[in-house]
């Protein structure tokens, strides 16, 4: 007499995980990178939103005053290079903003002057009149490093030039305020009668808009990037550790 074969009862099957794959091995180590990457966008981001909070009561990030002293006729500030190409340079200046320069004598009522102009043309403005050339600054403790450029000429009524884009002179504190545009350019600092000796405490700021849309920018692909990243990592291992019935063999017949 032989016994009918019966199925197992469902609740009793043994599970079984699925093999790992190599697959899932490339998957939870491209989202670990993915994970890496959003999480640094979102520091940059953070860090961007805080800057913004940063700014003065005009929208200017402002460094200084700082005291810069010389004993020649003139402090200058060489090659300020801002490169935009393209056909959005016109959109890509205005996201640079402004830069705004303050500057006070220290002790006397000589005039002072500010400009702004193209390295070239304040190049040849100041030949043969000795100058010096910021090179280095310290923030702390605060150090600026000249570099001395020898000369004798006298030199001429900085404000009667007419290559600057930007200026101001006269006693008492100044200010000059400059659209960032595309070129080359120079920031010099003198004594509006070209005398020599310059004693001036001098601030420096920058307006610019383009930080607060590049840190929410940051966030949303940081964000984005880490819940990719960690789906890519979590799904392969959950796949996996779900069970799968493994199939037992059916009762055979058994003999009487």
């Amino acid at each position: 007499m032989t016994t009918a074969p019966t199925n197992p009862n469902p609740s009793q099957v043994a599970p079984q995980k699925r093999p790992w794959s190599a697959w899932r091995t490339l998957l939870i180590i491209l989202g670990s990178v993915l994970v890496l990457l959003g999480g640094c966008l979102l520091v940059g981001g953070g860090i961007g939103l805080w800057a913004h909070q940063q700014r003065d009561g005009d929208g200017y990030y402002t460094a200084g005053p700082e005291q810069f002293q010389t004993d020649t006729s003139a402090l200058s500030v060489p090659s300020i290079d801002v490169d935009l190409a393209g056909p959005q340079v016109g959109s890509g200046q205005g996201m640079l903003g402004k830069i705004r320069i303050r500057a006070e004598m220290m002790g006397a009522d000589t005039p002072l002057f500010l400009g702004i102009g193209p390295s070239a043309e304040v190049a040849k403005y100041l030949e043969g009149v000795g100058h010096d050339e910021l090179s280095d600054i310290d923030v702390d403790p605060f150090k600026a490093t000249y570099t001395t450029r020898p000369g004798t000429d006298s030199p001429a009524d900085p404000a009667g030039q007419s290559f600057w884009v930007a200026s101001d002179s006269g006693t008492g504190p100044r200010t000059l305020v400059w659209d960032v545009a595309d070129g080359d350019w120079t920031i010099l600092i003198m004594n509006a009668d070209g005398s020599s000796g310059i004693d001036a405490s001098v601030s420096a700021a920058a307006k610019l808009p383009i930080i607060l849309p590049i840190a929410i920018g940051a966030l949303i692909a940081g964000g984005t990037l880490l819940l990719i990243g960690l789906l890519m990592i979590v799904l392969p291992i959950a796949v996996r550790g779900n069970s799968t019935p493994a199939p037992r063999p059916t009762t055979g017949p058994r003999p009487m």
